[in-house]
């Protein structure tokens, strides 16, 4: 069977999202982190690691005659567990500690895979790249930007709800995958997911609005998803209108 050069590509993909795995959860150990937590750039295991990550990328990919790309996976890996180290063990700093590995895992397939790749051309690829900008832009202002707007817009209201005591900030993250969903929603052309998002935010309040005594907090919190949901419905459209 003959095998194409996608399909090598992909395959040396896989190989390297394979050694992170294998280096990040199945050979480091708990001791190692805690080390790491303790004693920073003094700990023995943040270089330990961050060799046998780099050790692992040059074995899976097959390509004996590169060391630089190891090189750069050496590097970035030990910065990434070094600036880990100052942190806590939230959910937030784990899922940005794996997110800039998996960066790196790409960008070392792009130069795996693009032997000619010259990091100045590339970068300034990406800044006149309408489309991208356009989205990237899109997908940061239906965060923050757009949980700011919201709270501007329903701040007349807010004197007249309970301060009931609920998750820290969870609406505010509920919000923001809220708006995330639905841009991807109207990115892909899917709008049907937008009206099961809002039925089921719907359902979900319906008992509450139907209560006398949470009715104005029930409201609040529609009249607040509508704007958010608005919000993210218009910046789809506006992102691919920019992006045409």
């Amino acid at each position: 069977m003959t095998v194409g050069t996608d399909d090598l590509q992909i395959a040396l993909l896989l190989r390297l999202l394979l050694a992170h795995l294998v280096a990040d959860f199945m050979l480091q150990r708990k001791s190692w982190i805690v080390a790491r937590g303790e004693r920073h750039w003094r700990a023995g295991s943040l270089y330990l690691h961050a060799t046998i990550a780099a050790v692992l990328v040059y074995l899976f990919s097959g390509h004996y005659q590169n060391f630089l790309i190891p090189a750069f996976v050496l590097i970035t890996h030990l910065a990434t567990d070094l600036w880990k180290s100052y942190t806590n063990n939230s959910l937030k700093y784990f899922l940005a500690d794996q997110f800039i590995h998996l960066l790196v895992i790409a960008a070392a397939w792009y130069m795996y895979t693009m032997p000619g790749w010259n990091i100045l051309d590339s970068v300034a690829g990406y800044f006149t790249n309408t489309r991208l900008l356009a989205v990237v832009l899109g997908y940061v202002f239906v965060t923050r930007p757009s949980g700011f707007l919201i709270a501007k817009i329903t701040a007349p209201w807010q004197n007249q709800i309970k301060d009931n005591q609920g998750l820290a900030d969870a609406g505010r993250w509920i919000g923001m995958i809220e708006r995330i969903l639905i841009l991807t929603f109207v990115l892909i052309h899917q709008f049907t997911g937008i009206g099961f998002l809002i039925a089921a935010k719907s359902i979900l309040r319906f008992g509450d609005i139907r209560n006398p005594e949470n009715r104005k907090d029930a409201e609040y919190i529609l009249l607040g998803t509508m704007i958010s949901f608005i919000i993210a419905i218009f910046t789809g459209i506006a992102v691919q209108y920019f992006s045409a």
